[in-house]
C-alpha cells in the first residue's frame, strides 16, 4: 500500500512539473489558439491531487507570478482558474508566499475584483482570502485600497444589492486579513477599528437580511472570528462598541438552541436596569419564527407559557428565603424528571438538537442531511459568540465589565425561558453541544475570575424587611445563584473536558467570593459533590477537584464552615452528623427527607470514598432548618473566626483530615497487598499533574488552616522526605513549597506558643526534632548537589524559618553545616540561589547568638556586600534588604553595650558598607528603599575611634548626601526611609552634628519635605527625623534652628490640606507628629533661640495655642505629645528665672502656657481614653 501511495504521488509530483516546466516557457498571444493551450495547462493544474505535498515553495511563487503576469484580466474564465490554483496552493499546499509575488497576487485579484462580473468575484475573493490569510502585515500598502472610504472589501460588504456569494465570500475575505501574522506585527489601529466595527454592524444586520441559512450562519461565524482575532492581537476593546458588540454576541450564543429567530438588540446597557426596546420586544413575543419548528404548536406553547408565569413568583420567593431553599438534590431529581418527560412529549417540542434520529425512517436523506448540517452550523455559531465573548471578557476591565453581569449571569431562579431570562447557564444546562457548554463554561470563569474587590461587597442579609433591595443583597443573591447552578451543572455533566472546566470554574468562584459575608453553606455543597469526583477515571478531573479545595483551604479569614468540612477524617456530608434517631429528636420533618449524599447518590459508586472514610447513615443539608451548623444564626459564616473550643471541633481533634489523606493518597505510591497481608509499595504512581496539585491543597491547608493538620506533621515530614528523594524536579520543587510554607507556620506556632499555652500546640523538641530529620535526610543533599537550582533556592529560604530558638537548640556541627552551605551558596552560579542564600543570611545576623559572634558577622557581612554588586537586580534587592538588616544587628550590639563586639568587628568592613550602601542609593528603587536604611543604622552604629579618620569622613559625608538626595525625589517608599533613617542618624551623638555642613542639609531637605510631600508618611518620617535631635548643640546655629520651627509651624498648617483622599487615614498621626516635634524643640530652647522665635510666636501663637487646644479636645492626647511636655515645662521655667528682655519673656510665657495648657485637664473633663475599637479580625487558636 505505502508502495502504490508513494508512486502515485510521483506521478502526481511529474505532471505538476510538466505542467510547470510549460507555464514557465509559456508566451499568451490573444488568439484561440493560446487561449485553448493555456486553458488546457491550468485545467491539468487544478486536477491535480493535492492532499500530498507535490509543489514546493519556489516553484509555487514562480509560477503564480508567471501567471499573473500572463492571463489578462478581461479573460474571466481563465481568471477564475488562475484563483482556483492559488487557492490550492495557499490552503492545500500551504505555500509561504513571496514578498514579490504576494504584491503581484494583491494587486492582480483587486484589478480583477474591480473588472470582473459576479460569477467571478466569488472564486476571486476565495483566492483573496487565501492570499490575505496570516498575511495582513505584508499587505500594509494595499490597506487603504482594500478598507479606506471607497475601499473594495468596504463596497462588497456594505452594498446591500451585492450577489449572496460574494457578500460571503467578501466577509470571509475580512476574517482572513484579521488574523495574526507570524510576524507578530499587525495592521495599523485604524484599519484594525474599521474592520472591528464592520464586523459589529454585521452582526447587527444579517439576522434581518434576506439570506441563505446557511449563508447566514457562515457569515456570522467569520464575523464572531474576526472580532475574537482582533481583540486576540490588538488587547484593546473599542469602548464605543462595547454596547453593541455585547449586545450581538449575548444574542447569538443562543442560536438555534431555543428554537427561536435571536432578536439583537441596538446595544447591551451597564445597568440592573438597561434599555429596552419594548415595541420590538413585543414584536418578537408575538411573530417569533421557530427555527425549523411547524406552525401549529401555538397553543400549547401558550399553555406552557402559562404555566411558567404561574410558577414564577413562588420560584423567585423560594430563593430569597434561605431556610425554605430547594435542596440540590430535589432540583436533581426534579432535572432528571423534567428530562425523563420531554422524551416522552411530541417531537414538536423538543429543543431542535434533541429532533436528531439515528432512524431513517423520520426524515427522507436529504431532509435529514439538511437538517443536522444546519443544527451543525448553528453550533458553530453559537460556539463562535461565545469564543468571541470570551476574548472580550479577557480584554476589558473587570470594573466595567462587572456592569454587564446582569445580562450574563442571573441573580435569582427564573422559571421562564424568555429571551430576557436567558444566560450563561441556559446553554450549560441545556446545550446539547459539549463544545458549546465548555466555551460558555470558559467565558464565565473568565468573568469571575479577578473579581474579588468587586464581590467584597456581598452581603446575605436575612432582613428582607426593606423599602429595596440593596445592591450588597443583589450581589449575594447572584453568587448563591451562581453556586446553585453550577452544583445542578454538575449533576447532568457527563462530558470529561466540560466537567473538568465546570469544576475549575467553581474554583475561581471560590477564590473570589466572600464567604466570611454570606451564611454558610455553600462550601459545604460543594464538597458534597466533588467527593464523588476524587476517583474519577479523568485525571484533569480529579485535578480540578483539587484545584476547587485548595482554592477553599486558600480563603481569608478563616472560616468555621472550612474547619468543619476539613477537620473530620472523612468528608462531610453535612456540617453537623447527626445519627437519624438525633434528627428526628431534632426536626422531625426533615428526617424523611434525602440529602444531596443520601442513598440515591451515595450508592453510585464505591470508589467516590476515599480510604478510611465511614459515611454516616444518614447526614442533613447544611442549610435545612434545625439542622446545627457553624455560625447559623449568624448573618455570616465569617464574622467570628473558628476557635477550637468548637465541640465538633475537639471531637475531631486528634483525628487526621480527610483532605491530608486523599492528598497523601495522590502522592505517594500506590499500595499493594502482599501474601502475608503487608501492605507494600506497588511502584505505581497518580500522574504527575493529580501528585503536584495534591502538594499545593497541601501548601495552602498548612498556611491556612495548621492547627487542623497540626495532628498530621509526622505525615507530612514522610512525605517531604519521600518527594525530596525523587527524581522528578517538579515533584522537589513542589514539595520544597510545601515545606516553606509549613516551616513558616511552624516557626509561628512555636512564638506564639510563648504568648498561649494550649495542650495541642507543637513544643519545642518536636520543632527541633523535625529540623534534625531534614538536617539529617534530604536539605544537604539538595542544596550542594547543582542539578535543580529552583528546589535549592526554596530550600534556601526554608532555612530562614528555622528560628532562632531552634537554631541554637541544634547542635554544634548541625549549625557550623548551615552556616557552611549557606556562606558557599552566596557565590552559587545560578542567582535565584545566590538571591535567596543571600536572604537568609540577612535573617540569621538578627538570631542573638549569631550577631554577637564577629566571625559570623565578618563572613555574613562579605557574603552580602558580594550581592550589593550583583549583575541580577533580584540578587541585589535581596542583598540591600539583608545589609539593612546586618546595620541593624551592629546597631542593636552598640544599644545593648557590646563594647567588646564594637572592639572587634574591623573598620575596614564598616568603611566598605558604607560605601557599599551609598553606591547603592542610585541603583533600583527597590534597592534604594534598604540602602538608605543601612546607611541609617551603620551611621548609629558607628563607633568614635572610626568617625575621625578621614576616609571615614569622606564616606560619611556622601552617605549622607546620599540620604539628602533621596528625601527630596524618588518613589515614596525611597523617601520615607530616607526620612527615617535620618533618625537613627542623630542618635549616635558621637558623630559632628551641628558643627558640620551636611547637617544644615539634612535638616533643610526634612523640613522641605515635613511641608511640601505629598504623601504624609514621608511627611510624618521626616518629623520624626526633626524630633529625634536630643541636644540642641545638634541643630547648629540659632538660624537653623529658628528656621526648622517656622517650617514645622508651616507643615502643621498645611496638614489639613489633602489633595488625596487615601492620605486622610494618616492626617491625624502627622498632626500629632508635627506637634510633638514642636514641643520638643521648645524642651531644647536656649535664650539666644527665644529672640529669633519671638517674631514666629507673636505672628503664630495664636494659631498654635488654637490648634493645640483643639487638638487636645478632640483627639486621643499625649501619645506621642506627652513625653515631651514634661521636659518642655522644666526647661521653659528654668528659662523664666535668666535675665531676659520683654520681648522675649513675653515670647516664653506664652510657649510656657502652651505647655501647660497641654497637661491641664478641664473642669469635669476626665482623662481617661476610652478602649478603642480594633479593626482587625482576631484569628484562631
Amino acid at each position: 500500500m505505502a508502495t502504490n501511495a508513494d508512486d502515485f504521488e510521483l506521478s502526481e509530483r511529474a505532471k505538476f512539473q510538466h505542467c510547470y516546466n510549460k507555464l514557465r516557457t509559456f508566451y499568451f498571444r490573444d488568439d484561440e489558439a493560446s487561449k485553448t493551450n493555456l486553458n488546457i495547462l491550468l485545467d491539468e493544474l487544478i486536477a491535480l491531487e493535492y492532499s500530498w505535498i507535490i509543489v514546493k515553495t519556489e516553484e509555487a511563487n514562480l509560477l503564480l507570478t508567471k501567471l499573473c503576469g500572463t492571463v489578462p484580466i478581461h479573460q474571466e474564465r481563465l481568471v477564475v482558474k488562475v484563483c482556483q490554483i492559488i487557492h490550492n496552493f495557499r490552503m492545500k499546499q500551504k505555500i509561504a508566499l513571496e514578498e514579490r509575488c504576494l504584491d503581484l497576487l494583491t494587486d492582480y485579484i483587486v484589478k480583477a475584483l474591480h473588472r470582473c462580473p459576479a460569477w467571478v468575484q466569488t472564486e476571486t475573493l476565495k483566492a483573496f482570502a487565501s492570499v490575505l490569510y496570516e498575511n495582513c502585515d505584508r499587505v500594509s500598502k494595499s490597506l487603504e485600497t482594500l478598507l479606506g472610504r471607497h475601499g473594495i472589501l468596504v463596497q462588497l460588504v456594505t452594498l446591500p444589492t451585492q450577489d449572496e456569494d460574494v457578500f460571503r465570500e467578501a466577509v470571509q475575505c475580512l476574517e482572513c486579513l484579521t488574523t495574526r501574522p507570524a510576524s507578530g506585527d499587525y495592521m495599523e489601529e485604524k484599519y484594525a477599528l474599521i474592520c472591528f466595527r464592520m464586523f459589529t454592524n454585521l452582526l447587527h444586520q444579517t439576522q434581518s437580511a434576506k439570506l441563505d441559512p446557511f449563508a447566514k450562519c457562515k457569515i456570522l461565524i467569520n464575523c464572531l472570528r474576526g472580532l475574537q482575532n482582533i481583540l486576540q492581537v490588538t488587547k484593546a476593546m473599542p469602548v464605543d462598541q462595547l454596547g453593541p458588540v455585547l449586545a450581538a454576541v449575548r444574542a447569538y450564543m443562543f442560536y438555534g438552541l431555543c428554537n427561536q429567530m435571536p432578536s439583537v438588540p441596538e446595544s447591551l446597557y451597564p445597568a440592573a436596569y438597561g434599555q429596552l426596546d419594548v415595541l420590538n420586544a413585543q414584536k418578537g413575543d408575538e411573530n417569533t419564527e421557530a427555527i425549523g419548528e411547524p406552525k401549529g404548536c401555538k397553543t400549547q406553547a401558550g399553555q406552557k407559557k402559562g404555566r411558567k408565569k404561574r410558577n414564577k413568583k413562588a420560584g423567585v420567593k423560594g430563593d430569597l428565603d434561605n431556610d425554605h431553599l430547594v435542596s440540590l438534590d430535589e432540583e436533581a431529581v426534579h432535572l432528571v424528571t423534567s428530562v425523563s418527560l420531554k422524551t416522552n412529549e411530541d417531537p414538536v417540542f423538543q429543543p431542535a438538537w434533541a429532533k436528531v434520529s439515528s432512524s431513517d425512517s423520520d426524515w427522507s436523506d436529504t431532509e435529514g442531511g439538511q437538517g443536522s448540517k444546519f443544527r451543525a452550523y448553528c453550533t458553530r455559531v453559537r460556539q463562535s459568540s461565545l469564543g468571541c465573548l470570551h476574548c472580550i471578557i479577557k480584554t476589558t476591565d473587570k470594573k466595567v465589565m462587572f456592569g454587564y453581569w446582569s445580562s450574563f449571569i442571573p441573580d435569582s431562579p427564573h422559571t421562564s425561558s424568555s429571551s430576557e431570562q436567558q444566560s450563561l447557564f441556559t446553554i450549560i444546562m441545556k446545550d446539547a453541544a459539549p463544545k458549546c457548554r465548555l466555551g460558555a463554561l470558559t467565558a464565565l470563569t473568565s468573568l469571575l475570575d479577578g473579581t474579588k474587590p468587586l464581590l467584597a461587597m456581598a452581603d446575605d442579609s436575612e432582613d428582607v424587611s426593606m423599602a429595596f433591595t440593596p445592591f450588597s443583597v443583589i450581589l449575594g443573591s447572584t453568587i448563591k445563584e451562581l453556586h446553585r447552578c453550577l452544583l445542578l451543572a454538575m449533576l447532568a455533566e457527563n462530558f470529561p473536558i466540560t466537567l473538568t472546566q465546570l469544576i475549575k470554574c467553581l474554583g475561581t468562584l471560590i477564590a473570589n467570593v466572600p464567604y466570611h459575608r454570606l451564611r454558610p453553606g455553600l462550601l459545604t455543597r460543594i464538597v458534597k459533590q466533588i467527593r464523588h469526583f476524587f476517583n474519577h477515571r479523568d485525571p484533569n478531573v480529579r485535578v480540578a477537584c483539587l484545584t476547587c479545595l485548595g482554592a477553599m483551604a486558600s480563603i481569608q479569614p478563616p472560616l468555621m464552615e472550612i474547619c468543619h468540612i476539613i477537620q473530620p477524617s472523612h468528608p462531610p456530608v453535612g456540617t453537623h452528623y447527626m445519627n437519624p434517631a438525633e434528627l428526628e429528636r431534632s426536626n422531625p420533618k426533615i428526617a424523611s427527607t434525602p440529602g444531596i449524599n443520601s442513598i440515591q447518590s451515595a450508592s453510585s459508586s464505591d470508589s467516590s470514598h476515599i480510604e478510611g472514610e465511614k459515611v454516616p447513615g444518614h447526614m442533613s443539608s447544611s442549610s435545612s432548618p434545625g439542622v446545627i451548623t457553624p455560625g447559623q444564626g449568624s448573618s455570616s459564616s465569617g464574622i467570628q473566626t473558628p476557635y477550637f473550643s468548637d465541640q465538633t471541633l475537639q471531637a475531631h481533634a486528634r483525628d487526621i483530615s480527610w483532605v491530608v489523606k486523599l492528598c497523601l493518597r495522590n502522592i505517594l505510591p500506590q499500595k499493594n497487598v502482599d501474601r502475608n497481608g503487608k501492605e507494600i509499595d506497588s511502584g505505581y504512581f497518580e500522574p504527575l499533574p493529580v501528585r503536584l496539585e495534591s502538594l499545593q491543597v497541601l501548601a495552602h491547608l498548612t498556611k491556612g488552616y495548621f492547627p487542623i493538620i497540626r495532628s498530621s506533621v509526622t505525615l507530612l515530614q514522610e512525605v517531604i522526605h519521600k518527594c525530596y528523594q525523587e527524581r522528578d524536579p517538579v515533584v522537589q520543587l513542589h514539595v520544597a513549597k510545601v515545606l516553606e510554607e509549613f516551616t513558616q507556620v511552624l516557626l509561628q506556632d512555636v512564638q506564639s506558643s510563648e504568648k498561649v499555652t494550649s495542650p495541642d500546640r507543637l513544643n519545642r523538641q518536636e520543632v527541633l526534632d523535625f529540623w534534625m530529620s531534614l538536617l539529617n535526610g534530604p536539605v544537604p543533599a539538595v542544596l550542594q548537589v547543582p542539578v535543580n537550582n529552583p528546589v535549592r533556592a526554596t530550600t534556601c529560604d526554608c532555612l530562614a524559618n528555622i528560628g532562632a530558638d531552634t537554631f541554637i537548640a541544634l547542635p554544634m556541627d548541625k549549625r557550623i553545616l548551615i552556616i557552611t552551605l549557606l556562606l558557599g551558596l552566596t557565590s552559587d552560579e545560578d542567582k535565584a540561589v545566590r538571591s535567596s542564600a543571600i536572604r537568609t543570611l540577612g535573617v540569621f545576623v538578627l538570631y542573638r547568638n549569631l550577631r554577637e559572634d564577629v566571625s559570623f558577622m565578618s563572613d555574613a557581612t562579605n557574603a552580602i556586600l558580594s550581592g550589593i554588586d550583583d549583575k541580577s537586580i533580584a540578587v541585589r534587592v535581596k542583598a540591600a534588604w539583608s545589609l539593612a538588616n546586618l546595620c541593624d544587628a551592629l546597631a542593636l550590639n552598640r544599644d545593648e553595650g557590646d563594647g567588646e563586639f564594637m572592639e572587634e568587628f574591623p573598620d575596614g568592613l564598616l568603611y566598605k558598607i558604607i560605601t557599599m550602601a551609598t553606591k547603592s542609593c542610585l541603583d533600583n528603587d527597590k534597592v534604594k528603599s534598604n540602602s538608605v536604611r543601612a546607611i541609617g543604622n551603620v551611621l548609629k552604629y558607628l563607633p568614635p575611634r572610626s568617625i575621625n579618620k578621614e576616609n571615614f569622613v569622606n564616606a560619611i559625608a556622601e552617605g549622607i548626601k546620599a540620604l539628602v538626595k533621596n528625601i527630596g525625589s524618588g518613589a515614596m517608599k525611597v523617601r520615607w526611609n530616607a526620612c527615617y533613617a535620618t533618625s537613627n542618624i542623630f542618635k549616635n551623638r558621637d558623630l559632628p552634628h551641628g558643627s558640620v555642613s551636611w547637617t544644615s542639609d539634612i535638616l533643610n531637605a526634612l523640613c522641605c519635605a515635613v511641608k511640601e510631600c505629598k504623601n504624609f508618611k514621608v511627611r510624618i518620617n521626616a518629623a520624626l527625623g526633626l524630633t529625634s535631635l536630643e541636644e540642641r548643640s545638634q541643630f547648629g546655629s540659632v538660624q537653623i534652628f529658628s528656621a526648622v520651627w517656622s517650617n514645622l509651624i508651616t507643615a502643621l498648617k498645611a496638614a489639613g490640606e489633602i489633595t488625596d483622599f487615601a492620605e486622610y487615614r494618616y492626617r491625624d498621626n502627622l498632626i500629632d507628629q508635627v506637634c510633638a516635634a514642636l514641643v520638643h524643640m521648645m524642651s531644647l530652647l536656649t535664650p539666644d533661640d527665644l529672640i529669633c522665635l519671638h517674631a514666629s510666636v507673636e505672628r503664630d501663637g495664636d494659631f498654635l495655642m488654637e490648634y493645640l487646644e483643639k487638638y487636645r479636645t478632640t483627639m486621643p492626647m499625649l501619645s506621642q505629645i506627652g513625653m515631651y511636655v514634661s521636659p518642655a515645662i522644666s526647661r521653659l521655667t528654668k528659662l523664666t528665672n535668666g535675665q531676659l528682655s520683654d520681648e522675649t519673656q513675653t515670647c516664653l510665657q506664652v510657649l510656657l502656657a502652651m505647655c501647660q495648657r497641654l497637661v491641664m485637664p478641664d473642669e469635669g473633663e476626665v482623662p481617661e481614653r476610652t478602649t478603642e475599637k480594633s479593626a482587625f479580625i482576631q484569628t484562631y487558636d
